[in-house]
């Protein structure tokens, strides 16, 4: 038998049978192999009815090998509900506990009515209801009370196919329509508590998803309707990149989702407001993977302090910004076409941006940002009041920009001032990321006159004098590789060293990478000597640090040579202080034409050449100096008398050891010839 409302009609048949034996006395047993309707089946029946003669009511026991509810996702085995069968009116009420195997015993309700028939489950907290109107057989309510997501699964994946709940309770109403002829109708009005979702892609996720949904939804010949409204109450989701963490306070979300036949979503409407925080309208195009294939969205950040944490963090994470702090407003505007951006602009105002680990600070950030792919040019501007780059301030700046053809260009130089000198920039183009790769930029800065003492100040260094100059004419980024053309160029110590073949690797990421080649030359001992505290050489000094490598700013690799101008005219002398403290970098001993107890009564000797070498490999340092000694390598020639020669034994140091004595030595640390 096919039937439009299961339960009751199971009841029906128990009644009407009961109803012709009610003026005897006696009993009545109906098997049924299988009952089906539009919510589900039940198989195995066994209907018991016993009604006393001459009483009001008779008792009822219903069992069951099956219960199947498709609609709802649910399956019970061997159900057995005993109740009391009572007239009311011109109907009938069974109420009385049920048990299903694995599970607590529960409550279960029929309300048979001429106008209506209700039938209600509780099992401890939780509840569902299912009521049919006469007047609208086609037509059915169901009630939910603290029904958790995997009893209704299988409803669920009937809203949207791709979505696998996971955790959470429901409760609310859901009204079904679905006549023979006419439109399928649902209406959803639900309170959501804890809810966890997923697609099989992992483009969308939520957890702990909280707050009220209400849903229209509608299918009428070739057309498809949903209306969507979503007021969150905490919680937090994944779409594509977008990561949000939801406050407390209400959020609201507004979808108008329309299909004819078998094309692509249209989203009419598209709103999202979090007062004083965000609100995002617009409207848009799904493709066949439900992604956004068209869009046009304007934002309002109002508040980027509270906007930041919530909505921003999936996007700046993976570019090296996860503890970035902002603040100020920015207002955007958002343009998609076949699937990729086509515009973009945004008005920024008094914007401030904070990196927690100090990389970077940007204030009073203000102007009209614009980015086009399209071939006309866009022309806007962009600065700010002032700011710092690794504890160095900047000086005010602003920058014309133009975008055509996915790219942003600086128009024309400018420069700010940076420690007493400028920095120019000279030109910059930003390219958008491109099916093959992410986004990539160049630019050409140069540096004036940067005072040392001031940049040794701010960044902890010894007290080093002198100017920075030199240009990089052209620096390149991309797949997270920082490269750049020229060097750059140091007076130092009366002396100069220059960077050449300077790249990076993820600057803002994780763990970034610097690799580099550094070269030395005519640097003036006598002072360099007094300002790490290293006693004192008079003298000049050569050298190069090859194939540099630094990971998170610590070497990690690098082939080294430092050794003492051969060509250098004056006097050539080394404090012992000197002595003692290169003898203990290199784990040295002194060999002497006289005892070292002699050399006690000398403050400082003559030196015919100091070099020392060391390649750095595996955190191990191959050490080396100016010529052998036995065992040993020359780090020290002396001149003259008395002669000294300090020599090292060690040819492989290891690198933190090294690194300790370098720090003992320059604070004094040392022992002291006898």
């Amino acid at each position: 038998m096919r039937m439009e409302s299961l339960a009751s009609k199971c009841v029906l048949i128990v009644v009407l049978a009961g109803a012709a034996m009610s003026a005897r006395a006696g009993g009545m047993q109906a098997r049924i192999a299988r009952m089906e309707s539009g919510a589900g089946s039940m198989q195995g029946i066994v209907v018991d009815l016993d009604w006393p003669r001459g009483a009001m009511q008779g008792e009822l026991r219903l069992r069951a090998q099956r219960l199947a509810l498709p609609t709802l996702g649910y399956e019970a085995r061997d159900l057995d509900w005993r109740c009391p069968l009572v007239r009311a009116g011109a109907g009938w009420n069974c109420a009385g506990a049920v048990q299903v195997r694995g599970e607590a015993p529960g409550r279960l309700t029929l309300a048979l009515a001429p106008a209506s028939t209700r039938a209600e489950l509780r099992l401890g907290d939780r509840r569902i209801a299912l009521e049919n109107l006469s007047a609208a057989p086609d037509r059915s309510r169901i009630s939910l009370e603290r029904i958790p997501v995997e009893w209704l699964k299988v409803f669920l994946a009937g809203l949207w196919s791709d979505g696998r709940w996971t955790s959470g309770a429901i409760s609310g109403r859901a009204d079904i329509a679905s006549p023979a002829r006419g439109p399928f109708a649902t209406d959803l009005d639900l309170e959501l508590s804890n809810i966890g979702l997923e697609t099989p892609s992992g483009l969308v996720a939520a957890a702990s998803l909280t707050g009220r949904l209400q849903l229209a939804y509608r299918a009428t010949g070739d057309d498809t309707r949903v209306d969507t409204r979503f007021t969150a109450r905490g919680g937090e989701f994944l779409v594509d990149s977008l990561y949000a963490t939801l406050p407390a306070s209400p959020v609201e979300l507004h979808v108008e989702a329309q299909r004819h036949r078998q094309g692509p979503w249209q989203l009419p409407q598209l709103q999202w407001s979090d007062p004083g925080v965000l609100t995002v309208d617009g409207r848009g195009v799904l493709d066949a993977e439900s992604l956004p294939d068209s869009l046009d969205v304007t934002i309002a950040a109002l508040d980027l302090a509270a906007a930041g944490p919530r909505y921003m963090s999936g996007f700046l994470a993976p570019a090296g910004f996860s503890e970035l702090s902002l603040a100020g407003r920015v207002d955007a505007h958002l343009q998609m076409a076949r699937g990729a951006t086509s515009d973009v602009s945004a008005k920024l105002q008094d914007v401030t941006a904070v990196d927690r680990q100090g990389r970077f600070v940007l204030a009073g950030v203000a102007g009209d940002l614009a980015w086009s792919a399209g071939s006309s040019s866009v022309a806007s501007r962009l600065g700010w009041r002032s700011g710092a780059l690794f504890g160095i301030g900047l000086g005010a700046a602003d920058f014309p920009l133009a975008s055509r053809n996915g790219e942003l260009r600086l128009q024309q130089a400018t420069s700010f001032e940076v420690l007493g000198g400028r920095l120019l920039l000279d030109h910059l183009n930003w390219q958008a990321p491109a099916a093959d790769h992410g986004a990539t930029f160049d630019f050409g800065i140069a540096a004036q006159k940067l005072d040392l003492a001031s940049l040794s100040q701010r960044l902890g260094w010894p007290a080093f004098t002198g100017s920075i100059d030199g240009r990089i004419p052209a620096a390149h980024f991309r797949d997270n590789l920082l490269s750049l053309d020229g060097g750059l160029e140091m007076d130092l110590f009366n002396g100069r060293v220059r960077l050449d073949k300077l790249s990076m690797e993820r600057p803002f990421g994780e763990s970034p990478t610097l690799s580099a080649d550094v070269a030395i030359e005519d640097i003036d001992l006598e002072p360099m000597t007094k300002v790490f505290g290293f006693g004192s050489i008079t003298g000049r000094m050569d050298g190069r640090i090859n194939h540099l490598r630094l990971l998170d700013w610590s070497p990690v690799a690098f082939d080294a040579r430092l050794e003492t101008d051969q060509a250098w005219k004056g006097k050539r002398r080394i404090s012992q202080r000197a002595v003692n403290d290169i003898s203990s970098v290199g784990g040295s001993g002194l060999i002497a034409g006289v005892q070292a107890k002699i050399l006690g009564i000398f403050d400082d000797f003559g030196y015919q050449q100091i070099g020392l070498g060391c390649v750095l490999k595996d955190n191990v340092c191959s050490m080396d100096g100016i010529g052998s000694a036995g065992d040993g390598y020359i780090i020290v020639a002396g001149a003259g008398l008395p002669r000294i020669q300090v020599v090292g034994f060690r040819r492989r140091v290891d690198w933190p050891t090294l690194v300790a004595r370098l720090k003992a030595a320059t604070a004094g640390q040392t022992p002291v010839i006898q």
